[in-house]
C-alpha cells in the first residue's frame, strides 16, 4: 500500500514546477525514514505523516537559509524545538518551504495553487501553498504581522497562530522578539489542532475538545472595513448571518478604541526590532538583500528608543483592554484579508491581521467561500490571549456550518 510519503512525493512532482512551494524537498531520506518507522511499528500522534517546514526553522544537518542570500549555505546544527517535537510524534519532515525574504515583505517565487497568476501570500507562502496543493497535510509557518492568516485565507486552508509564547521559538529565525509567533497550516480545524499539539509536545486534549455546543460569538468589522473589497465585505456578512442562523444571535460590541492605533504601534515595534536584530549580520553585506528590505530596515534604524518604549507600553495597555473586552466570547469573527489573493509582486495587505499579532492573541482562519475570480475567501476568528482551546472549539463549530469550498484545480 502506498504511504502518505509516497503520495507527498507524487504531488510534489506534479505541482512543484508550477507553484514553487519548496526550497528543498528530501524525497529519498523521507522514504528511508518512512520505511524505518513502518518496520519498527513506531507509535505517535503523527507517525509517518509528511510535514513541511518554513525555511526559518532549523532542521538539523540541512540548510535553513531564511529566504535570503545573506544566509546562503547556512546549515543548522540542531532542530528547532517545534521540529524536534514533531519528529518525536513520528512525523517525517519532507522539506523546507519558501519564505518571503527574511520573513519580511519581499515576495518569494511561490504561486497560488488556485490561480498561478496570484500570490499565495507571505511570508509563510510556501507552507500554505504546499498544504493547499496536497503535497503535505501539515506545514509549519510563522507570523509577525499577517504571515499565517493571510496565506491560509488566500490558499483556502486552515491557518492557526496560537497565543504569543504558546509554542517555542527556540531554533526559529526571530527578528522581532515582541511580535514573532509560531503557527501552522492544515486542511481542517481538527487537523491543525493535532499539528500544534504535536508541535508543543502536548496531548491533543490540551488543544481540542469534542464539545460542539454553539459558541458565544461576537463580530467586528474593525476600522479597516472600508479597505476590504466588496466581495470580502459581502462574504463576511454572509458568514456572520449563516452562523447566527445556525447558532443564535451574534453580538456586535463596540471594541476598545485603542485597537485602531494597532498599525502604527506594530510597525514601530517591528521595524525597530528587526533593524537591530539584523544590524550585525547585514553590516557590509547590504547588497545581499532587496531594496525593499533595506528601506524597511533603514526606517527601523531611525526610530528612537523612546518612541519604541512608548509603543511597547501602549501595546501592553491595548492587550489588557482587548482581553477584558474579548473574554466573554468564545471567538470574535472578523475578516482575514482585504479580498482575494493579489498578483505576485506583493504578498498582500496584512491590515486585518495587525491588531491580533500586536497583542499576541490566538487567531485562526477557515475557508468560507470563493470570490468573483473563484479564489478563496475566509473567516478569521480571534480570542483573548490564552484562550486557544476555546477558540479552536468555536472554529470547529463554525467550520461545520460553513460550506466546503473544494480543492484547487491544480
Amino acid at each position: 500500500m502506498s504511504s502518505a510519503v509516497d503520495e507527498s512525493i507524487r504531488r510534489y512532482g506534479e505541482t512543484e514546477p508550477l507553484i514553487h512551494a519548496f526550497v528543498r524537498y528530501d524525497a529519498e531520506p523521507s522514504l528511508l525514514m518512512d520505511a524505518a518507522l513502518e518496520a519498527t511499528a513506531a507509535t505517535g500522534t503523527l507517525v509517518r505523516v509528511p510535514i513541511a517546514v518554513k525555511d526559518i526553522f532549523d532542521t538539523a544537518g540541512s540548510p535553513t537559509e531564511r529566504g535570503s542570500a545573506l544566509y546562503a549555505g547556512r546549515v543548522a546544527e540542531n532542530d528547532a524545538d517545534v521540529v524536534r517535537n514533531l519528529r518525536a510524534a513520528g512525523a517525517i519532515i519532507v522539506g523546507k518551504t519558501v519564505t518571503a525574504e527574511l520573513a519580511m515583505a519581499h515576495p518569494g517565487p511561490t504561486r497560488n495553487p488556485w490561480d498561478l497568476s496570484r500570490t499565495s501570500g507571505g511570508s509563510s507562502m510556501g507552507s500554505a501553498a504546499a498544504v493547499a496543493a496536497g503535497v503535505v497535510p501539515f506545514a509549519i509557518g510563522s507570523q509577525t504581522n499577517g504571515s499565517v492568516v493571510r496565506p491560509a485565507a488566500f490558499c483556502g486552508v486552515v491557518g492557526f497562530k496560537p497565543s504569543l509564547g504558546r509554542l517555542s521559538r527556540e531554533g526559529m529565525f526571530v527578528t522581532s522578539g515582541t511580535l514573532d509567533q509560531v503557527g501552522g497550516f492544515a486542511r481542517s480545524v481538527q487537523k491543525v489542532a493535532s499539528l500544534v499539539a504535536a508541535m508543543a509536545g502536548e496531548p491533543l486534549a490540551r488543544w481540542w475538545s469534542d464539545d460542539r455546543t454553539p459558541p458565544k460569538l461576537a463580530a467586528l468589522r474593525t476600522g479597516e472595513w472600508e479597505h476590504a473589497d466588496v466581495a470580502a465585505q459581502e462574504r463576511f456578512q454572509a458568514d456572520v448571518d449563516r452562523l447566527a442562523a445556525a447558532g443564535g444571535p451574534i453580538a456586535w460590541p463596540k471594541p476598545p478604541p485603542e485597537l485602531d492605533d494597532a498599525l502604527r504601534l506594530l510597525q514601530t515595534i517591528m521595524y525597530f526590532e528587526q533593524a537591530r536584530a539584523l544590524e550585525t549580520d547585514l553590516r557590509g553585506r547590504e547588497s545581499l538583500v532587496s531594496e525593499i528590505a533595506r528601506r524597511h530596515l533603514a526606517e527601523g534604524a531611525a526610530i528612537s528608543e523612546q518612541t519604541y518604549r512608548d509603543a511597547l507600553r501602549a501595546r501592553e495597555r491595548l492587550a489588557e483592554a482587548f482581553a477584558a473586552w474579548a473574554t466573554p466570547y468564545d471567538a470574535v469573527l472578523t475578516p482575514p484579508a482585504v479580498g482575494e489573493a493579489p498578483t505576485p509582486e506583493t504578498t498582500g495587505d496584512p491590515r486585518f491581521c495587525t491588531r491580533w499579532s500586536l497583542i499576541g492573541a490566538p487567531v485562526i482562519v477557515i475557508p468560507s467561500g470563493l470570490g468573483p475570480h473563484r479564489l478563496p475567501l475566509g473567516l478569521q476568528l480571534v480570542a483573548a490571549p490564552g484562550d486557544d482551546r476555546r477558540l479552536i472549539a468555536a472554529a470547529a463549530w463554525c467550520e461545520s456550518k460553513l460550506p466546503w469550498i473544494g480543492a484547487p484545480p491544480l
